[in-house]
């Protein structure tokens, strides 16, 4: 009987007589809602996309048909619908004539879609093309053959010229291993490469690493800058340090006062530490305005590091009097020479001339 008024166009829900097509029009709606919230660049990609186009020269261009006369040298923008197919536009001075096809990229929120529910968002994205857009910027080098392009403004000649930094590391002082003044000298040879002069005067401070803490840190780093933006260098780079450092510290030491016994105590003894470190960075370089710049940079690389106890008689034995699983104040203060893993983490600003 269901049966039959199923096909007659009629069905019980819930004890409820309801109309199959009344009930499936709603089931293909919710359907298709469900697709198209799920699908992350139909629902924030828009249809268009806004171009900005730069040469290194004043140009002049054509696009869809018109032509644009630029002669101030300014970036022009263009309204393109999204496809993905690339945007042919013309470039053409009284000497110079150019065709530049910009290829689309995927849209940033189209890899969203891997959390949609069983990935359907990539389904839906495809049918309906919008996980396409064109880059933001486009900047050409009129010189260069072929489809060449970079979608990005290269940094301006003001900054460029700028070879010379003076900057700080404002976080210096409050490390906890070792705090102190940090100061450095950036020269660029170019638009790839600069060299790096950093000199650190170590403070003291009154805990088991830097009481009384005297001595100093300098680093030599090579950058390589990959990428240069408007306002933005990205650079790997590999710094050579140096430290040599004293501090006072309080140690547990033991004596052995017979075969069967030993006599434990704490004493604050003098700490010699030296350490030649050898560390590949990634970093960025952003101007905050023509002369002020921020930097921050990460890196993991090997340090031999050398620590001594010179006024410890040798009848004393340093040991680990915590129970937790690595004793960090022990391991730092340890009297051995060893290579061990570094890992730096910094920010500093500049001044740029």
């Amino acid at each position: 009987m269901d049966l039959w008024r199923f096909f007659k166009g009629k069905f019980y829900l819930g004890g409820t007589l309801v109309n199959s097509k009344h009930n499936m029009r709603h089931i293909f709606l919710l359907i298709g809602l469900a697709w198209l919230v799920s699908s992350c660049a139909t629902v924030i990609n828009g249809n268009y996309s806004q171009v900005r186009i730069k040469s290194d020269e004043a140009v002049n261009y054509i696009y869809e048909g018109d032509t644009v006369i630029n002669k101030l040298n300014e970036p022009i923008t263009f309204v393109a619908r999204n496809s993905r197919e690339p945007l042919k536009v013309s470039i053409f001075t009284e000497e110079k004539t150019k065709q530049v096809y910009i290829l689309p990229k995927k849209a940033p929120a189209y890899w969203l879609n891997t959390f949609s529910p069983y990935l359907s968002g990539y389904l839906v994205d495809e049918i309906t093309g919008k996980k396409w857009k064109y880059p933001r910027k486009v900047y050409i080098n009129m010189d260069l053959p072929g489809n060449s392009y970079t979608p990005f403004f290269p940094m301006d000649n003001t900054l460029r010229l700028r070879k010379n930094k003076i900057g700080f590391n404002p976080l210096s002082f409050a490390l906890a291993y070792h705090p102190g003044v940090e100061i450095s000298y950036e020269r660029l040879h170019g638009d790839k490469f600069g060299t790096q002069i950093s000199y650190t005067h170590l403070l003291a401070r009154d805990n088991e690493y830097a009481r009384n803490a005297k001595g100093f840190k300098l680093t030599i780093e090579e950058k390589y800058f990959f990428r240069s933006y408007e306002q933005t260098r990205l650079f790997l780079s590999l710094a050579a340090e140096f430290l040599h450092k004293t501090h006072d510290a309080d140690i547990d030491f033991y004596t052995q006062t017979t075969p069967d016994e030993r006599f434990y105590f704490t004493e604050r003894t003098k700490i010699e530490k030296t350490f030649y470190s050898l560390t590949p960075h990634i970093g960025i370089q952003h101007y905050l305005s023509k002369n002020l710049v921020v930097e921050t940079y990460f890196g993991m690389g090997l340090r031999y590091r050398k620590t001594t106890h010179p006024y410890i008689p040798e009848n004393y034995s340093n040991y680990s009097n915590d129970w937790a699983w690595i004793d960090i104040e022990y391991y730092s203060n340890k009297q051995e020479t060893r290579v061990s893993g570094n890992i730096d983490i910094s920010f500093k600003l500049s001044w740029a001339f």
